[in-house]
């Protein structure tokens, strides 16, 4: 591991690959020379992204991007849209999960808090802006009041992109404690994907 942490260490590629691959068989002839066109291409279409953006974060976002702009030309938008949440949420929930790190740190509502905390600092949405609203044995509450993934997805003209994070932190959020913590972001449409002023976290212990 060279030091990294098991988030840092981790290629979602190893996970999403596949899976594409897999997906893209009933809709392609060669799906594999499709994922290399698009990697080969990769660095062509980085030059076109706005450099306000971080470059870790586009090393990060910029593949998906890429792939999906080219899925919706080849089979349009319905059907790139659902191959890409489905790679995208199980590549993203593995990540996710290993950036908590539960194998060698014992799952607790203190414990999560403490994580989240953490990986909004340097995980991998050390990008965004994030307040702790409030933090207690029972309830921890976080806001944040500028998301770089949906600036950088409106910026390349696929905003719809953003709900699929919104959706990876659903299935990590409820799945950490799921007989002990609930997670809700204070009611529906309540995230600045929806046009909200911010997104809001709210964690509950029974």
């Amino acid at each position: 591991m060279s030091g990294l942490t098991p988030a840092a260490a981790f290629d979602m590629k190893r996970v999403t690959t596949p899976l594409l691959v897999h997906m893209l068989g009933s809709e392609m002839t060669f799906p594999r020379i499709f994922l290399l066109m698009r990697k080969l291409t990769l660095n062509r279409f980085k030059k076109t992204i706005d450099a306000k953006f971080p470059r870790e974060l586009v090393d990060l976002a910029a593949l998906p991007a890429w792939v999906y702009l080219g899925l919706k030309k080849k089979i349009g938008q319905r059907k790139a849209f659902e191959i890409m949440r489905i790679a995208l949420l199980t590549g993203g929930t593995a990540a996710q999960n290993l950036q908590f790190d539960t194998v060698h740190k014992e799952r607790s509502f203190q414990t999560f808090a403490e994580q989240e905390i953490e990986n909004n600092r340097s995980g991998l949405v050390r990008w965004n802006t994030v307040e702790v609203v409030e933090r207690t044995e029972q309830r921890f509450e976080l806001k944040v009041a500028r998301c770089m993934f949906h600036e950088f997805t409106v910026s390349l003209g696929i905003p719809e992109l953003t709900p699929i994070v919104c959706q990876i932190d659903n299935a990590m959020f409820n799945s950490y404690l799921p007989d002990q913590m609930i997670f809700d972001r204070g009611g529906m449409g309540r995230r600045i994907a929806d046009g909200h002023h911010e997104c809001n976290f709210v964690w509950t212990t029974r």
